[in-house]
């Protein structure tokens, strides 16, 4: 979720009760996840598409491995089978000085048996598909922790940014209601010959552009509503402003440090890890294929066609143990073995990418970390000038030395530091959420 970037500059006087407020709420993550945020991402777990088709997914790759592991156990049928022949074999044998025909097998044949199929050793090929099977079960399980977790962190985004867009627009309010007051203000002075156009003109001109900016900040928050509601499956989120707060973050941290605990938590890298266990794996299956296989077959049933009465069923057993060994598959064996080996040098190339650009990432969001809390400390200083450039401001136009154009541009000084503050302090709330997240943390 990108931040949100916003230049906002708010003449007025009221409303730095309201900015006092806001800025006194805190700046970044709470070390406790809010309950409303918390129930939000609950809504979102139990609700979103994407999660629940993962879910499903993983337990047909369970019932996969079950279905592996079942190639240990005998395989057991039964078969039943008529079939009419003729002509059939017939031969003529002179007996007790005369001629007798002798049928060997019958016009009508009917055979009945339950027949019995175990492997007695396959020189590890089951073993290989079981733990293939494992391997994607694996792989499922992580994909489906990264979808969950980054469902987190999109609701927590979409959470303070909604925070962030009502709080900036209950200042906007009040810089609309200071402008309106501050024009019938100037025009009762105008009347009065205290004051000139040129001053309603400069206050409608900013009266106007802060109507403007409450719509794009409006447009924004239901573009943030949209989202959320797509998230969490609810038609109408809701969001108090009260309840999203910010709290100062820790201090920039240390990279290396941050990036060995991000190497055994971190969503991508653990994926990427799997993919290569799973292409070793792979290896092995293809190096079994081509193995030998012994297995014992056995059936016992009813049949006809024994001699010397071959219209009779009778009882019947047969057993064996048979030796199935690959001779020539047209190097298909070679072929895949190699296939694999190559999938393999790519799956650790991606785990070497997915360090890469997780250093990269940390190491980004630290310069950002580092920013921001310098921008904070700066606009302390700023926060402070600008009050006091207001409180001269208000003492030279009592004493008529400035217009009320001038004192409207201290107003909008001071309104530029406070908004900027609580923007840095919004930005430092995302970057906290993604450091949480890059670490593999859940929220």
């Amino acid at each position: 979720m990108p931040p949100i970037n916003m230049n906002l500059s708010i003449p007025m006087k009221r409303i730095l009760s309201s900015i006092l407020f806001i800025t006194t709420v805190g700046s970044a993550v709470a070390q406790s996840v809010p309950n409303d945020l918390r129930n939000l991402i609950n809504q979102a777990n139990s609700y979103f598409p994407r999660l629940k088709e993962q879910e499903k997914q993983l337990q047909a790759g369970q019932v996969r491995v079950e279905i592996a592991r079942s190639a240990y156990q005998p395989n057991v049928s039964g078969t039943a089978a008529y079939q009419y022949v003729n002509p059939v074999a017939k031969a003529t044998f002179p007996l007790n000085g005369r001629d007798t025909q002798i049928q060997f097998q019958p016009n009508h044949n009917l055979n009945a048996n339950l027949g019995i199929g175990q492997t007695i050793y396959d020189f590890g090929r089951t073993e290989a598909g079981i733990r293939r099977a494992a391997d994607d079960v694996q792989l499922l399980k992580h994909n489906l922790d990264l979808t969950r977790q980054n469902l987190g962190y999109q609701v927590a985004a979409a959470y303070y940014g909604i925070g962030f867009l009502q709080k900036s627009i209950s200042v906007q309010d009040s810089v609309i209601r200071v402008a309106e007051e501050n024009i019938q203000v100037i025009v009762n002075r105008l009347r009065n010959g205290d004051a000139l156009e040129f001053d309603i003109l400069t206050q409608r001109v900013r009266l106007e552009t802060a109507k403007n900016r409450k719509i794009d900040l409006l447009n924004n928050l239901e573009r943030q509503r949209a989202l959320l509601s797509y998230l969490t499956g609810h038609p109408n989120p809701v969001v108090s402003p009260a309840a999203v707060q910010f709290d100062v973050p820790a201090a920039p941290f240390t990279l290396e440090q941050s990036l060995q605990s991000a190497q055994s938590g971190n969503r991508e890298v653990l994926l990427a890890q799997d993919r290569v266990r799973a292409a070793q794996t792979d290896i092995l299956v293809t190096n079994r294929a081509g193995l030998p296989n012994i297995s014992f077959s056995g059936a016992a049933g009813y049949r006809n066609g024994y001699l010397p009465d071959i219209a009779a069923l009778k009882f019947n057993v047969a057993a064996g143990v048979n030796l199935s060994v690959p001779i020539y598959s047209g190097k298909r064996n070679k072929l895949q073995n190699q296939a694999a080996r190559l999938n393999l040098d790519a799956s650790r190339f991606a785990v070497e990418n997915a360090g890469a650009q997780l250093r990269q990432s940390l190491e980004q969001l630290s310069a950002d970390i580092r920013s921001n809390q310098q921008r904070l400390q700066n606009l302390e200083t700023q926060v402070l000038q600008a009050h006091k450039a207001l409180d001269i401001a208000r003492n030279r136009l009592k004493a008529g030395v400035i217009t009320n154009v001038e004192l409207q541009s201290a107003e909008t000084g001071v309104e530029e530091a406070e908004l900027a503050r609580l923007n840095y302090q919004y930005q430092l709330v995302l970057n906290q959420l993604e450091y949480k997240r890059l670490l593999g943390g859940d929220l």
